[in-house]
């Protein structure tokens, strides 16, 4: 129940496409494109999140600014689980994976 929370709290919040466009990193104008999905795993199970996307014409990228804010830009993981993940990773050896 509180993933479901999290994901409705920011799902609600609408405030990354406060422009219709922004600064792509080439230079140019990105310009706003619609609300694209993601599912992200949390310590608090999978969340669906809908962000602001943007799209540059010159270069033909694209990309979310919420991402970056939340820390799961080019990652599934949110921040948290990340951190899990690598404590977890530092404490079991290979071997051990190895015979799972």
């Amino acid at each position: 129940m509180a993933g479901q929370a999290v994901e409705q709290r920011l799902n609600a919040d609408l405030s990354d496409q406060a422009s219709t466009q922004v600064r792509c990193s080439c230079g140019k104008e990105a310009h706003f494109a619609g609300r694209r999905a993601k599912q992200v795993h949390s310590v608090l199970g999978p969340l669906r999140l809908e962000r602001a996307y943007y799209h540059c014409s010159a270069c033909g990228h694209g990309y979310c600014p919420r991402d970056e804010h939340l820390g799961i830009a080019n990652t599934s993981l949110s921040p948290a689980l990340t951190r899990m993940v690598g404590t977890v990773g530092a404490m079991v050896s290979f071997q051990e994976v190895a015979n799972c």
